[in-house]
């Protein structure tokens, strides 16, 4: 019966250790994977937000960078591009603690709305240890205006309660 405990442990311990071997061949950069989803539209009032009238820009490039300092070093770039929606989804190797990543939309925009806004980018935090059990990123949306601005932008105005700010 000794015997028969003592093979088991055997058995189990070795389970064990080999477990804990193969989680340590696992590469760092392929622990965790995290996915950065955003958003370009069209702002054709130059609120500089999205309201009833924008429109989502379908194409657009935009390239996630993370940087051990802030413009240089770069060790992590990915593009993607906007989807009939105007929603992008970068998929991401890696915690990037130690780095400051960042979300840019193309400069151009699409057709008619190329005016770029003066938020082109928005930062993102890619790491565990930051308090958000998901590893899903959401990136505030981004985007670009038209150079005229629509004749319905006043009423919109009025229905945000935003045209007797000045009283």
């Amino acid at each position: 019966m000794t015997r028969s405990f003592a093979i088991v442990a055997l058995i189990v311990s070795a389970f064990c250790f080999s477990s804990v071997l193969a989680a340590r061949k696992v590469p760092a950069d392929c622990r965790e994977v995290f996915t950065v989803i955003g958003k370009i539209y069209c702002d054709p009032c130059h609120f500089e937000f999205e309201s009833r009238l924008s429109k989502p820009l379908v194409g657009v490039k935009v390239t996630l960078r993370c940087a051990k300092e802030e413009g240089k070093n770069v060790t992590y770039v990915k593009e993607a591009k906007t989807d009939k929606n105007g929603v992008y989804k970068i998929t991401v190797n890696g915690d990037h603690e130690e780095e400051v990543c960042e979300v840019n939309s193309d400069s151009n925009g699409k057709g008619e709305c190329n005016l770029p806004m003066a938020n082109k980018s928005d930062r993102i935090g890619l790491n565990k240890n930051m308090g958000v059990s998901s590893l899903v990123r959401l990136v505030n949306p981004l985007g670009f205006m038209t150079k005229a601005i629509d004749s319905q932008c006043e009423k919109v105005i009025s229905e945000l309660g935003l045209d007797n700010l000045d009283d």
